[in-house]
């Protein structure tokens, strides 16, 4: 019984302990950090994405996010002075959505986040509360069923960086969101940033406007002014008549009329000297009242109203539907190959990552030389050795002739690879650089491939390289993934086999990959973006538009070296110049004329009074071709033209500012961005620079303000 007693007591103090376990395991589980990824845990492959360690008490050495190879990437801590915890900035390259803690020293941790979006999916990003935007939508739903995805955010907790918005497409931002005593003044500048990387932004403000948060702070920048300059606000003054809201938006209802009773707008300042179109007004021209101004903002756009669509009555009326719509570019009509597309392959990123992953001297053996190859081998394994082996009477000799045969055939393996792949290590690379006279900016976009023969291990940095430009401002080096579903692309559900297993990570300045591995007779691929201040001017421009739409006045250029292939592009109309020389001029009025944009974009002609288009070949190679396309992807007439999405390349289409008083100088001149790449033991660890890679210079866009020109009034 005694015995019995103490074996019972055993037993429960054992299972006290195994639950004591259990309970601390429990906590220890629960005690996790808390990561908040994306936009309120919506995020895309493909895209950079920010990550935020909301615990104070965690803060994380590394992370670790797998590119579409499947490799280990590593990025380190980023600066946040929005504060609330530690932020990261990763990319994710599968659709996993697995994360590894690094915490330096007591090892890591595997997190499994919220599934991304697929990279082909676009993302609108609301910024306040529009109830609209779903319905909004769902008007702008594609033919196949493809729709935006809406996704509503807090900007208390937003980032400061224009890094953390390149998962959205568009943004729309409610000026209500702004007015409140939050310390928002760190998301605007990472939104503003955004923009002028190339970003859409949609601008609801009326009366929240009288707010001074929005007024004397980075917002005010979104608000109309002349060109180069802040906009104002004069005072607010009352709506009197919706007529010119209902048109614009082609509303099927319009507002009751006591809707308009007490509501005010802003009148702005300077109405008559605007950068934009204005695009809706009150009164009888644009300048009496303006309610919707479409402006550049760097290489983006910023659309403006001056109503407070999700405040009454424009919170519940049917019509702010069809007006968000309108304020987001309006439906597009399919036409041509539009029906061709599939987003979920290829597109021109794609198509731009197939051509750089092409290099001089680097050729696949023929199938002839591999198949004659493998049936001499077949021949030599079997037949030839039986023979000398049976001839001498010697069984042993087969110790000697089978290591033979496999040794020499090894050799001449590795001698027929290097006689059509080579022995050195290539380069190829495309380079785009923006300039914006406006805001003295330069953009510089470069993709970079590195082909290798033997295995390596090398660093891969990017510097800016013009006199013309100053400190790099902000800009990241990456990997060069394709979007959609296809082999190596973010998408796809299985890693693109490599035998370059090996972890690599970025440097905190993100300009640099540290040990990234590249397998013999393999290829890697990298894209960087930076932004820069423009130290000196480029061009002295007295352009402005006619009457009839055309370009009138002088171009002067002040480059130190010549633009090649140039030409003009404003609006609809392509001005031909050819090489433009430092100090050279140039004027509209004299000359041939222009010609159309998208028949100058699509290489169309007229043969026996019938315009031939020259087909968009999807297997094209040409880098300067598919750059030249997907620069004014848009004005060529899009996916109807190509049958391509713009994809990753999205970011570098000018085609927006090209109607809104804006004209871009484009031309080939020198490349912008230098790239190194090498061992460590390269250059003491500093790597070789790409003056021997291959491509053809880079493309200059220059973006050029044109002067006002007074019009006629025309009637709302």
């Amino acid at each position: 019984m005694r015995h019995g007693r103490l074996a019972g007591r055993l037993t429960m103090a054992l299972a006290i302990a195994a639950w004591l376990i259990a309970t601390t395991i429990s906590a220890a589980a629960g005690a996790e950090p808390t990561i908040d990824v994306g936009f309120e845990g919506v995020y895309r492959t493909g895209s950079w994405t920010p990550l935020v360690f909301s615990d104070p008490s965690t803060r994380p050495a590394m992370v670790w996010v797998e590119d579409p190879d499947g490799q280990p990437v590593g990025y380190p801590p980023v600066d946040d002075p929005t504060g609330g915890g530690t932020r990261f900035r990763v990319r994710f390259g599968r659709p996993t959505g697995e994360v590894v803690i690094d915490d330096g020293s007591l090892g890591r941790v595997t997190r499994r986040l919220p599934p991304p979006l697929e990279s082909t999916e676009r993302v609108l990003l609301v910024v306040g509360e529009l109830p609209s935007a779903e319905r909004a939508a769902r008007l702008l739903q594609k033919e196949d069923g493809a729709r935006i995805r809406v996704v509503t955010v807090n900007p208390a907790k937003l980032g400061a960086s224009g890094l953390d918005y390149d998962g959205a497409d568009v943004v729309v931002v409610c000026g209500t969101a702004l007015s409140g005593p939050m310390p928002v003044a760190g998301a605007i500048e990472g939104l503003d940033a955004w923009v002028r990387r190339g970003g859409r932004l949609v601008f609801l403000a009326g009366a929240s406007l009288q707010a001074e948060s929005i007024r004397e702070g980075p917002a005010g920048a979104w608000i109309p002014g002349p060109t180069g300059q802040a906009g104002g606000v004069a005072r607010l003054v009352p709506l009197r008549r919706s007529a010119a809201v209902e048109t614009y938006s082609k509303a099927g209802r319009p507002l009751d009329r006591g809707a308009l009773v007490g509501l005010e707008v802003p009148l702005l300042e300077e109405t008559d000297r605007l950068d934009g179109v204005i695009e809706a007004w009150e009164g009888t021209s644009p300048s009496d009242l303006p309610l919707v101004v479409r402006r550049a903002r760097g290489f983006g756009t910023v659309t403006w109203i001056g109503l407070d669509l999700d405040q009454p009555p424009f919170r519940g009326w049917q019509g702010t539907d069809s007006l968000l719509v309108q304020l987001l570019g309006g439906r597009v009509e399919k036409a041509g190959r539009a029906g061709e597309v599939n987003r979920r392959s290829l597109d021109l990123g794609g198509q731009l990552r197939m051509a750089v992953d092409r290099f001089d001297g680097v050729r696949a053996v023929p199938f002839e030389v591999v198949a004659g190859l493998s049936l001499l081998y077949i021949v030599c394994l079997f037949p030839l050795e039986w023979w000398i082996v049976s001839r001498g009477r010697r069984p042993s000799l087969a110790w000697l002739t089978l290591p033979a045969v496999v040794v020499a055939f090894t050799a001449l393996s590795g001698w027929t690879a290097g006689r059509w792949k080579g022995r050195q290590c290539r380069a190829q690379r495309a380079v785009v650089v923006d300039v914006d006279l406006t805001g003295s900016e330069v953009r510089g976009s470069s993709y970079l491939g590195i082909w290798s023969p033997e295995n390596e291990v090398i660093n891969v940095g990017m510097s800016p390289s013009s006199p013309l430009v100053g400190q790099r401002r902000e800009g990241a080096v990456s990997w060069f993934g394709g979007n959609g579903r296809g082999m190596g692309a973010v998408d796809s559900a299985t890693s693109h086999p490599s035998l370059a297993t090996a972890p690599y990570r970025t440097d905190a300045a993100a300009d640099r990959l540290d040990g990234v591995s590249v397998a013999a007779s393999s290829s890697r691929l990298f894209e960087a973006e930076w932004m820069a201040p423009m130290v000196s001017p480029v061009v002295a421009s007295t352009l402005r538009r006619d009457a009839q739409g055309t370009i009138t006045g002088v171009l002067e250029s002040r480059l130190p070296f010549p633009l090649e292939q140039c030409a003009l592009f404003h609006a609809g109309w392509y001005y031909d110049i050819g090489t433009f020389l430092p100090g050279g001029r140039f004027d509209p009025d004299i000359g041939k004329g222009p010609r159309t944009l998208a028949a100058a974009l699509t290489h169309s002609g007229t043969v026996y009074d019938r315009t031939q288009t020259e087909r968009w070949r999807l297997d094209e190679t040409d880098i300067g071709r598919i750059l030249e396309v997907a620069g004014f992807h848009a004005a060529a007439g899009g996916d109807a033209y190509t049958a391509l999405e713009a994809g990753r390349l999205e970011r570098i289409d000018l085609s927006a500012l090209l109607p809104i008083d804006r004209a871009v100088l484009v031309g080939r001149g020198p490349v912008a961005t230098v790239w190194s790449y090498g061992s460590d033991a390269d250059s003491g660890g500093q790597g070789v620079t790409d003056a021997t890679a291959s491509g053809a210079g880079a493309m200059w866009r220059i973006v050029i303000p044109l002067e006002k020109f007074p019009v006629e009034a025309r009637s709302p």
